[in-house]
């Protein structure tokens, strides 16, 4: 298991390179060569800061030499999703929910006319919206019962939590506002700065449907599904209040 050193989280070489999909060899040779920060226990054993090692990620050297800047950006959204792992079930659950929030974001920003390039942004951005939940304690996200203010108000620091993590990684800076802002609603009651109508990326306004319906219709296992039909009904019960409401029309257009 990973280790938690002064609220923060650390990573041996080998659970370093089976979370990101690395090779060892490829881990070890970063921290040789000096391009990969890491600690020293008393005993000389590396340990790697998630934010370093999430840094390191982005040097180009890590991926496909010849892969264009939005090839780069899906492997390393790939890469940064696959650190749910650390969290066992409830990761896998995340995982699911991450992959079909960014299938159905992409389909309807392209439903909108928005151009391929930026529909892959936020395809990608909804890729990783939740990643900040990996800094959420384990014993929360897995609660089935209602959460008391304390923890609610400690999951609701995920998408600030994941933009701290996004910002390291250079090649990700385009999308770190859109899933920072990915729980801002239109009416400027939502969080973690109460943004409302078009001061909320477009990006954002895309993924808060896709993910809010995915969350209602989906089986994951720390809650029960809702029917579609009710799913529906809810989206548009808060068309102009939590979700923008002519992107609401338009995702039940597309999901019919």
């Amino acid at each position: 298991m990973k280790e938690t050193l002064d609220r923060e989280i650390y990573f041996t070489p080998k659970q370093a390179a089976e979370y990101f999909n690395l090779s060892l060899s490829t881990i070890k040779n970063y921290i040789y060569a000096g391009k990969l920060k890491t600690l020293k226990t008393p005993g000389g054993h590396h340990r790697i800061r998630r934010r370093e090692l999430l840094a390191t990620l982005g040097d180009m050297s890590l991926c496909k030499e010849d892969a264009d800047s939005l090839s780069l950006m899906k492997d390393l959204c790939a890469t940064v999703l696959s650190a749910f792992k650390a969290l066992g079930p409830i990761g896998n659950s995340l995982t699911m929910h991450a992959r079909k929030v960014a299938a159905m974001s992409f389909k309807l920003a392209m439903a909108m006319d928005i151009d391929e390039p930026e529909s892959r942004h936020i395809e990608m951005a909804a890729l990783v919206h939740d990643i900040g939940l990996i800094g959420i304690e384990k014993r929360i996200l897995s609660k089935a019962g209602v959460l008391t203010p304390k923890e609610y108000e400690s999951v609701k620091a995920h998408p600030a939590k994941g933009q701290e993590m996004l910002v390291s990684i250079n090649q990700l800076r385009d999308i770190v506002d859109i899933v920072a802002q990915h729980h801002e609603r239109i009416d400027g009651s939502g969080y973690p700065k109460g943004l409302n109508r078009e001061r909320i990326k477009k990006g954002a306004r895309i993924i808060s449907i896709a993910e809010a319906y995915d969350s209602m219709v989906s089986p994951y296992s720390y809650k029960r599904p809702v029917p579609r039909n009710m799913a529906i009904a809810e989206l548009m019960q808060q068309k102009d209040a939590q979700f923008d409401g002519d992107i609401v029309e338009l995702f039940i257009d597309t999901i019919n």
